[in-house]
């Protein structure tokens, strides 16, 4: 670090102005070669939509008292300098039908010159068209916790954090990139159509970065995960295998070892408080019309942790870095689709700009974001679209649904009642007009996840209201997610919630058991695998999972009936969590069952005759396709 860069980081510390601290920098002095200095966007392309970029440069003492910029099509509209004479941000304009090759940045001062190539590309063909929709079915992977195909890069000399173990898990354990490829036949075979990766991104922080939430380079993997080229490999494998990718996207926050955060560019590259101020995880406060400014704005502004700097997009330079960051993501990486982490902590103006912009250089690109809300009112707010009378409309397809996962755990862990157990799940799914005229088709379902309890712990470990609960995440409306490890039991509460990142068992050479293969799965793993297996895979060949119609009948007598269709075809769902056998007179049903007289069972494949009584097991869902 340098002694400019030491004595950023000392006024962040004492919150003191840098305006206030040192002059104003105009003309910078050039020192030494451009080479080693870091360019971000690293390159870009022609051909693209939006036709400008803006390239931020950062190097010591950078000098930009005159820069010019001289090939065909391509002109430097604008030259801007910060507070810190170590960074230039240089906007180009880039002409329709620009020829693709490396432009000469030049740097001149005192009639001395140097010249930074800047590349752009021609834009790729895809081999696979982006989007994801409810006949999707994502499986969400943390890298450091599935297979460790290389024990080579577990340890890497140039990163903070020297330690692999796996006793600990809140410490490194090895996984690694090319262990998910190695995988992806399983996956497959699972029913699985999208993966989704916590961020395999840099996160070279001392401590607790295995998860992938401190990034410090937003334009290199973390080496102890993989490589650039690795990921591209990882994205061409899953596509030949007609699988999509979820890039896991940090807008909120980085690592306070990013190089952006050891060496700012400006004070208001971040927020910036008297002392740390921890947000109040409020996503409440920003649509509640009684709260209190300090409120929505210690959530918006305030700090998820110590070591996350919470990043200003109010700073149009800030909000810029972030949109090309993405941006470039879908353009070398080819990547599906986008998961929004912490979505709601930050700048709401400037996440309706960052989605118009993916939207109009992408349509059709899938965005969802993590809002995690107890109320439906408050997740309906960030759904695009949605009949919420705010003015905010986010441009998003949907969000991960905290509310039906909670409708789910109580229908398999709560009594039948008006209010409870199924019937709380269908007030839930009454409530989806506020979405919009889609409902909640665009939501995100799931039953676990990195940071809540593992779903079997939530189902006592019964296997009966397991298999509901995969049922209905299988065949409500919405795309579902799934959380690595679940289809074979994997167990646990988040307290704290490393206790439910476990590895998975056979993705480590030493494992005593793996159960990736069936002769690893005790009879009750096989028996919850193989419900998951096979309820996945025939789902993705239905439309009416991609695009038909949901409709629910209120829920009586212990049984929740529902149906999914469209003009050619139907599928019946009757849910009974009592524990003794139904007889389900279905004259109430006459409407969705008008024109079929018969029908054969996805789960056991059995053909039914007579549809006037169906006999439902206790604790059980039914599903039936209707002919």
């Amino acid at each position: 670090m340098t002694e400019f860069s030491a004595a950023i980081i000392t006024f962040t510390n004492r919150n003191v102005s840098m305006k206030k601290c040192m002059s104003l920098v105009v003309v910078c002095l050039l020192l030494g070669s451009l080479l080693a200095q870091k360019v971000y966007p690293p390159h870009w392309w022609v051909g693209m939509r939006q036709q400008e970029v803006q390239v931020m440069i950062h190097r010591t003492d950078v000098a930009a008292s005159e820069v010019r910029v001289d090939y065909p099509g391509v002109t430097l509209l604008r030259t801007t300098f910060v507070e810190n004479p170590n960074y230039v941000f240089c906007d180009l304009s880039i002409a329709e039908n620009t020829a693709p090759g490396k432009v000469p940045i030049l740097f001149t001062r005192n009639g001395q010159s140097e010249v930074l190539e800047y590349e752009l590309k021609y834009r790729e063909a895809r081999s696979l068209a982006y989007g994801l929709d409810g006949s999707d079915f994502i499986y969400l992977i943390m890298p450091d916790r599935f297979v460790n195909e290389n024990p080579g890069n577990d340890i890497v000399s140039t990163t903070l954090e020297q330690e692999v173990n796996r006793g600990y898990n809140n410490k490194r354990h090895g996984g690694d990139l090319l262990g998910v490829i190695g995988k992806l036949d399983y996956l497959k075979d699972l029913g699985v159509t999208a993966t989704w990766l916590t961020p395999p991104l840099e996160n070279n922080q001392p401590l607790y970065s295995y998860h992938g939430y401190a990034i410090t380079n937003h334009y290199a993997l973390d080496p102890r995960i993989g490589d650039n080229e690795q990921y591209r490999l990882y994205v061409d494998e899953s596509h030949k295998r007609g699988m999509q990718v979820v890039f896991d996207v940090v807008l909120n926050h980085v690592g306070d070892q990013h190089a952006f955060i050891r060496d700012l560019p400006s004070a208001d590259w971040l927020n910036q408080w008297d002392g740390f101020t921890r947000t109040n995880y409020r996503t409440s406060a920003l649509v509640d019309m009684y709260a209190s400014p300090s409120d929505r704005e210690r959530m918006t502004n305030g700090w998820f942790d110590t070591q996350m700097p919470d990043l200003n997009q109010r700073n149009p330079l800030v909000a810029k870095y972030l949109i090309q960051w993405c941006i470039w993501w879908i353009e070398e990486m080819q990547i599906d689709a986008f998961r929004l982490d912490t979505y709601s902590y930050a700048d709401q103006d400037f996440l309706t700009e960052w989605a118009i912009a993916i939207n109009n250089e992408y349509p059709g690109f899938t965005e969802f974001a993590e809002v995690w809300v107890n109320g439906k009112g408050v997740q309906g707010y960030y759904n695009g679209n949605n009949n919420l009378k705010t003015g905010v409309n986010t441009h998003l397809d949907g969000v991960l649904d905290f509310d039906l996962y909670w409708g789910i755990i109580k229908s398999i862990t709560e009594p039948f009642g008006w209010e409870q157990g199924t019937g709380n799940l269908y007030l839930r799914l009454v409530q989806d007009y506020m979405y919009g005229d889609n409902g909640g088709a665009g939501n995100v379902t799931f039953l676990g996840n990195h940071d809540i309890d593992r779903f079997y712990s939530m189902a006592g470990e019964d296997i009966q209201k397991y298999k509901i609960g995969v049922t209905l995440l299988l065949t409500l409306r919405g795309i579902p997610q799934w959380f690595y490890g679940d289809e074979v039991l994997l167990t646990n509460f988040a307290n704290p919630m490393d206790t439910v990142r476990v590895d998975f068992p056979g993705g480590w050479k030493a494992d005593a058991s793996n159960k990736f293969a069936a002769a690893g799965r005790t009879a009750t793993e096989q028996e919850a695998f193989q419900h998951v297996r096979k309820l996945a895979n025939w789902r993705k060949t239905h439309p009416v999972f991609a695009d038909g119609k949901t409709m629910h009948y209120v829920p009586e007598n212990n049984i929740y009936v529902y149906f999914r269709y469209n003009d050619d075809y139907s599928v019946m769902v009757l849910v009974n969590t009592s524990d003794e056998w139904k007889p389900v007179e279905t004259k109430r049903f006459n409407t969705s069952l008008a024109g079929y007289t018969k029908a054969r069972s996805v789960i056991d494949e059995t053909v039914i005759t007579d549809l006037s009584v169906l006999q439902v097991a206790p604790m059980s869902a039914m599903v039936i396709e209707l002919e």
